[in-house]
């Protein structure tokens, strides 16, 4: 394959960045996406005032620098933190512990005695291994909930089976994998998107599934696997090549790449200079389901390079800057997006402009010891003077984030609110060629909602106890369906030159429903990621077209073990 053949070329491209002086921190195997670490680092930045090595726009975040800003911080005096933030260290330095081997901290996470001597010896994970040239994780993975829906006869559920392996060898190569088998039953809001976009939010292949125990013919069986291998070629660069899902921003969503859809193989060069983190992403992608498409049939690919440069200029202000292509060759890689430092715009021009070019600004900033305030700015296609006019031209495309972070509201301990606001125009990430769209298994690369849509929300945490967590959603959104036959911008799989008319488009255009979602969730730490949960959500959609109504009020218990779960807000 080409771009296998061809990696020596970003490899060389990007070297004349190295030639500095910073400290750049070493790859490691990442934080899994949606895990308690990431509101945890916010918080402890903006609480404490201390600049962390980690880039928070760039998830997965690196184990080896978690581990060493919890270090960090637990030994700093006179800091702002409580000490329910020192238990946050303390979950972070435990869940982290193989970068803490040679350190009085772990000696005071490790257990004298452990489960039959080889097992939990301390209690973050499993099984461990600790040599100076070699370290291990490995860990089971549990999910298990169970629920009922309104109106609905048969329970909702999800019965997920894993295991995650982690380490590194030399401190130069590093790997992960895990593995999950999963059985399901959706709510109905769920069901109808799988049957409308012939995939599961967040899966790839599936399969119908039947169960005689829980009296239902309409679940799903389904893998969901995460594996890479990385290489630390140099103290400011290295490489990894995997299957994953990935996200970048500060909010709850992403108007630039969010791990909502099937996760991909990926080739991905990561640059650390100075206050600069660079990262290359090179995405091998499906522009179709494997519904309806012959077994033993190859699926057809396209493909996606994306940059992101994020500048941290201190503890308090972070700015980014996006890009990405999207395009299909037959098969074939286009070898010139290689390139890891071209503006890809130029690349476009030069073969033709083909493709789906995105670009994208995003910013973040820390005050007062309590607040972070943070957006997204995306570009799809723009004409100034279109803009100004108020047209509503149809192929001014863009899409933006707005949202605030409220540590310690009220001046009460570990409660934090988070308001966000996104949304996309119509038509925003389509292409004239549907297989371009910015897509993957027919799901979309950024927002879950895809377009023409206007989403708020209000997320609220608060841990009033040390094990106990309490999480409330509330979402509101404005959305745009399509009658049959027509294209009114909010279905990214459709060719945009089948968009209805050019002037006068709006978001919410076609037919207009606004959507409202509540949800609370309870949750009791019984020992190291491991939880008990209570759930339960209301989630009502009024359009304008009567039979597009639904309204679902869910309850479910469950718990869950070293496994972290996307939230089906849509």
């Amino acid at each position: 394959m080409y771009i296998f053949r061809h990696l020596l070329y970003p490899v060389l491209g990007v070297s004349f960045l190295l030639i500095t002086n910073g400290l750049a921190t070493a790859q490691t195997a990442g934080v899994p996406l949606q895990s308690p670490t990431y509101p945890i680092l916010d918080r402890l930045e903006i609480i404490s005032g201390v600049q962390s090595p980690v880039h928070a726009e760039i998830k997965w975040a690196n184990r080896r620098e978690v581990a060493a800003y919890a270090l960090h911080l637990d030994t700093l005096p006179n800091t702002r933190l409580s000490a329910r933030d020192h238990a946050d260290l303390q979950y972070l330095l435990a869940d982290n512990s193989e970068w803490l081997a040679d350190s009085s901290s772990y000696l005071k996470l490790k257990r004298k005695k452990g489960l039959f001597k080889h097992f939990y010896r301390s209690p973050a994970h499993f099984f461990e291994v600790n040599t100076p040239d070699f370290k291990l994780r490995i860990n089971p993975m549990l999910n298990a909930q169970l629920g009922r829906e309104n109106g609905a006869g048969a329970f909702i559920f999800q019965n997920q089976r894993g295991i995650e392996l982690r380490g590194e060898v030399d401190q130069k190569l590093f790997f992960y994998t895990n593995v999950v088998e999963s059985q399901a039953r959706f709510p109905e809001y769920v069901n109808q998107r799988i049957k409308a976009f012939k995939a599961i939010p967040g899966a790839g292949f599936f399969k119908n599934y039947r169960s005689q125990v829980l009296d239902f013919q309409d679940g799903y069986d389904f893998n969901v696997a995460t594996a890479y291998l990385g290489f630390q070629a140099t103290r400011h660069f290295g490489l990894q090549i995997g299957h994953g899902r990935h996200f970048i921003g500060n909010g709850y969503r992403s108007m630039f790449l969010s791990d909502f859809g099937a996760p991909a193989f990926f080739f991905k060069l990561d640059t650390r200079v100075w206050k600069f983190h660079y990262q290359n992403l090179f995405l091998e992608l499906s522009p179709v389901s494997q519904v309806d498409i012959p077994d033993g049939t190859l699926l057809p690919k396209k493909y996606a390079a994306v940059h992101y440069l994020n500048y941290k200029v201190n503890s308090k202000l972070a700015f980014g800057l996006f890009e990405a292509s999207v395009f299909n060759r037959s098969r074939q890689f286009e070898l010139q997006y290689l390139n890891p430092i071209i503006f890809y715009r130029t690349v476009e021009g030069m073969i033709g402009s083909p493709d789906n070019i995105l670009l994208g600004l995003d910013a973040r900033w820390n005050l007062g010891h309590r607040f972070q305030l943070y957006g997204q700015l995306m570009l799809d296609e723009l004409v100034v003077a279109e803009v100004f006019s108020r047209s509503g031209w149809w192929a001014n495309k863009w899409g933006m984030q707005a949202g605030l972070k409220y540590i310690n509201a009220f001046g009460l301990e570990h409660l934090d609110l988070q308001f966000e606001h996104n949304r996309a125009r119509p038509y925003t990430y389509a292409h004239n060629d549907p297989a371009n769209s910015y897509t993957h298994y027919n799901q979309p690369l950024a927002h879950p909602l895809g377009a023409n849509f206007a989403e708020n929300l209000i997320l609220l945490r608060w841990q009033p106890l040390l094990r106990l967590t309490l999480q409330a959603r509330f979402i509101y959104a404005k959305t745009g369906d399509d009658p049959a036959s027509e294209n009114w911008g909010g279905n990214l799989l459709l060719d945009y030159n089948s968009h209805e008319q050019d002037y006068g488009n709006t978001i919410g255009q076609g037919l207009s429903a606004t959507t409202t979602l509540f949800a609370l969730e309870a949750s009791w730490a019984a020992a190291h990621n491991l939880y008990f949960e209570l759930k339960f959500q209301h989630r009502r959609k009024n359009s304008i077209e009567d039979t597009l109504d639904l309204s679902n009020q869910l309850f479910g218990a469950g718990f869950r073990l070293n496994f972290w779960n996307s939230n089906l807000d849509f």
